[in-house]
């Protein structure tokens, strides 16, 4: 083996420790101190620190069927009941069928397993949509989150989704599903209210993984609106605020700190995009309001770990 080859290896394990090891060890203290905000719930703190141990491994080893059986929170089989239960509900048709972009159609089972069976943006009766909520979908996407909420009995749900591809199969899910109580919001939240760049394509070249990013490089330019001025603006008080935006959640909650911090609403909040997060928002969110209840869970196999609080 060249001496190229060896300086690269070591170049690559270098990075490798500093991006998905040296963060659990540096950080150790906040990490305590958030697995104590879940104190009150045991299955919360084991899928904690289950978490924290296969982002870490994911980090060296990447997507693995082996990380996933045995470091995994979601047992393989609650998965594939889930989607197979997709399949029987959508063949007697209790599902919507919402229109998707051609190349997700593979995503489509994975989607509704998450969302309408598991209901991944819900904890048990802890925290989800009540009779009446203003609920605000962050990452709408397509507005499968929206649909649900409204199954669930939102009132009225406020769907900001900035992809300029998606918008047309929001706007026509939104027509065919929204009762009139879906409101198509083509903005990004972040920490300020300005103009960012905006990658359509997520890293797999699809939709769902589109997000905010300071590269220069295949991006558009989108407006960025932060909650707590959009909600000023439109008086509008939330009751349940749902954010799954590929890693932006920390600065959107920045931008939503008088929102929450005043009106106190449900949250769910992905934490699984990158390992920092873990346990940066729940410290966010213990500043703003430190009466939040916390709980977390495991939606998918391999990603959808979210974190839940109400007071």
């Amino acid at each position: 083996m060249s001496v190229y080859s060896v300086t690269r290896i070591r170049q690559f394990m270098d990075f490798v420790i500093n991006e998905s090891v040296k963060p659990l060890i540096t950080e150790c203290e906040l990490i305590e101190q958030a697995e104590s905000f879940f104190a009150e719930d045991d299955l919360s703190r084991e899928q904690y620190r289950r978490e924290l141990v296969f982002m870490g491994l994911h980090g060296i080893l990447g997507d693995s069927n082996i990380l996933t059986k045995y470091a995994g929170n979601m047992p393989p089989k609650v998965w594939e009941d889930a989607v197979e239960r997709v399949a029987a509900l959508r063949a007697s048709g209790h599902l919507p069928e919402i229109a998707y972009p051609v190349f997700e159609d593979q995503a489509i089972p994975s989607m509704y397993a998450s969302i309408f069976v598991i209901e991944q943006y819900a904890c048990e009766d802890f925290a989800r949509p009540r009779e009446g909520d203003v609920f605000l979908d962050c990452g709408a996407f397509c507005g499968e989150t929206a649909i649900w909420a409204l199954y669930r009995g939102a009132g009225h749900v406020y769907a900001f989704e900035p992809n300029p591809e998606a918008a047309p199969y929001l706007v026509a899910n939104v027509a065919r599903f929204g009762r009139g109580r879906i409101t198509r919001v083509p903005l990004a939240v972040g920490a300020s209210s300005t103009r960012g760049g905006f990658k359509v394509k997520g890293e797999n070249g699809d939709m769902s993984g589109a997000c905010l990013t300071n590269a220069a490089e295949g991006v558009d330019t989108v407006p960025v609106v932060t909650i707590d001025d959009w909600c000023q603006e439109n008086s509008i008080r939330p009751d349940f605020i749902k954010m799954d935006i590929e890693g932006a959640e920390p600065e959107a909650i920045n931008g939503a700190s008088h929102v929450i911090g005043a009106y106190r609403p449900s949250l769910a909040i992905c934490l699984y995009h990158r390992l920092s997060d873990m346990w940066v928002i729940p410290h966010m969110l213990k500043k703003l309001v430190p009466e939040y209840r916390f709980r977390c869970r495991k939606n998918a196999p391999n990603a959808e770990f979210v974190l839940y609080a109400t007071v």
